[in-house]
């Protein structure tokens, strides 16, 4: 798995996912496979974002962009399934260090922009729809002071969405915390806030926060760096608790991630239906083979299964 959008998933085939890529719906087991595109020998890092760009309430197109970076400099080529060709854009000259992949706000797919030594300089910002750079995320002095004291040690940072809003969760070595920031509104300087905060020992026990609990504006669905299992905080509490989700195939101490897709029966173009037997077979659109009897619910998926 290589990301994730709304009702779809992004899956990598083969090998450190350079053998192909597959679009998909795990609603309907709608999928696609799209075009292959090469990777550059000269790469040592591939990260992925996609976004469902729409003109107008039914117009639109479906968008994936491949971010390939080495030594400082970082390819753009996007692939757009209404025209179901990839497009290369001019390279940016700036390192992208991303433990996980870019993540999705308002068509944006933001990055953390690092410089050579590894440390983090700027939020990057890659509008989709118009597929070009555009400004940076502005950061409050409060959160560039916590990412900078982090970065003379073992700190970490992250990027993440919550409820739609960009976040940032930050491991600060030296006083032993981790803390997570929100941004309210997006582009607003002024709308970050602090979302929690803990003491912790180490980076082992840093939860990262995935999604709220449904209904509830205080109950966090969180995976932790090194562990088998998903836990729900309790904000006001400050409280852990287990959710019975555990992570099937892993080894406990395997770091991976988790994608969020919502069900829907809103399919793409071209795509296949999977069945129980080995056969596929093509669909369109307007195609009510299935059954729609679904409740309203999330899919957690794990970065390298489904």
């Amino acid at each position: 798995m290589v990301a994730s959008c709304e009702s779809y998933l992004l899956i990598g085939c083969g090998f450190s996912q350079l053998e192909g890529l597959i679009l998909l719906n795990p609603t309907t087991r709608i999928y696609r496979v799209l075009p292959k595109v090469q990777v550059p020998t000269w790469s040592n890092s591939v990260y992925y974002g996609m976004c469902h760009c729409l003109d107008d309430e039914l117009n639109g197109d479906f968008k994936i962009v491949r971010f390939v970076q080495e030594n400082g400099t970082t390819e753009v080529i996007v692939y757009s399934l209404r025209t179901n060709s990839w497009k290369l854009l001019e390279s940016e000259k700036a390192t992208i260090e991303s433990i996980w992949n870019p993540v999705l706000v308002q068509n944006n797919l933001l990055v953390r922009i690092c410089n050579g030594s590894g440390q983090m300089k700027r939020i990057g910002c890659f509008d989709i729809k118009a597929e070009r750079w555009s400004n940076d995320v502005v950061l409050p002095d409060i959160i560039l002071c916590e990412i900078d004291s982090n970065q003379t040690r073992d700190g970490q940072y992250y990027l993440g969405v919550l409820d739609g809003r960009l976040c940032i969760s930050c491991y600060n070595a030296d006083k032993s915390t981790y803390s997570v920031w929100v941004m309210k509104e997006y582009g607003i300087k002024e709308s970050w806030f602090k979302l929690m905060s803990l003491h912790v020992e180490g980076p082992e026990e840093i939860y990262h926060p995935i999604a709220y609990r449904k209904g509830s504006s205080h109950e966090l669905l969180c995976l932790p760096n090194y562990s088998g299992k998903y836990f729900w905080y309790n904000i006001k509490d400050k409280q852990f608790t287990e959710t019975g989700i555990n992570r099937h195939g892993l080894e406990t101490g395997y770091l991976s991630f988790a994608y969020i897709c919502k069900q829907s029966l809103l399919n793409f173009p071209g795509g296949l239906l999977i069945r129980s037997s080995p056969k596929v077979r093509e669909v369109d659109d307007d195609n009510d083979d299935y059954d729609s009897d679904y409740d309203d619910g999330y899919y957690y998926s794990y970065g390298n299964c489904l």
